[in-house]
């Protein structure tokens, strides 16, 4: 899906609404496949010195399996983003998405913010007990790892609050 900035190129630093849905693949995460509804981005774009700047909001709800009952599970995600993308970017090394003349690309932004913000593993329902095989463990050893300090639920958390840091000069 490809975001047509034509006009904030005509009218440079005005910001124009836009509301689209993109459409990811499925993602094998490890070793499972989570799959995805259509991800609906509403926000704006604006263009200064061929840097377009997209801001705004994306939903979707990610579909995998719960890790306790095997059962499906549902994940809701919404991120608000402000992301920049340039013509030169080079998208291993710089914050910025690359893009080619009037469109921008919003698939590989749209995958990198969902995966961002999945959860480390997915539940069916908030307190499943999970399946047999687990209510009898959980029988025999009655105290987890998982027990001790308040677990994160998302795999990237520490790589965000890098993202926040300002770098030294």
């Amino acid at each position: 899906m490809e975001l047509d900035v034509t006009k904030a190129f005509l009218t440079p630093a005005t910001n124009f609404p836009f509301e689209t849905t993109v459409t990811l693949e499925p993602q094998e995460i490890g070793g499972e496949t989570i799959t995805f509804d259509p991800v609906a981005l509403r926000g704006t774009y604006s263009a200064y010195d061929n840097v377009v700047r997209v801001e705004g909001t994306l939903e979707t709800i990610a579909h995998g399996v719960c890790a306790l009952c095997m059962q499906p599970a549902d994940a809701p995600v919404k991120v608000d983003f402000s992301e920049q993308f340039r013509r030169d970017a080079d998208e291993l090394e710089d914050t910025a998405f690359r893009y080619e003349g009037k469109n921008v690309p919003l698939d590989h932004m749209t995958l990198t913010l969902v995966l961002l913000e999945l959860p480390i593993r997915f539940e069916c329902a908030e307190g499943c007990e999970g399946s047999e095989e687990l209510k009898a463990w959980k029988k025999n050893n009655p105290v987890s790892s998982a027990d001790v300090g308040a677990p994160t639920q998302h795999p990237f958390e520490a790589l965000r609050s890098l993202l926040n840091e300002e770098p030294e000069q």
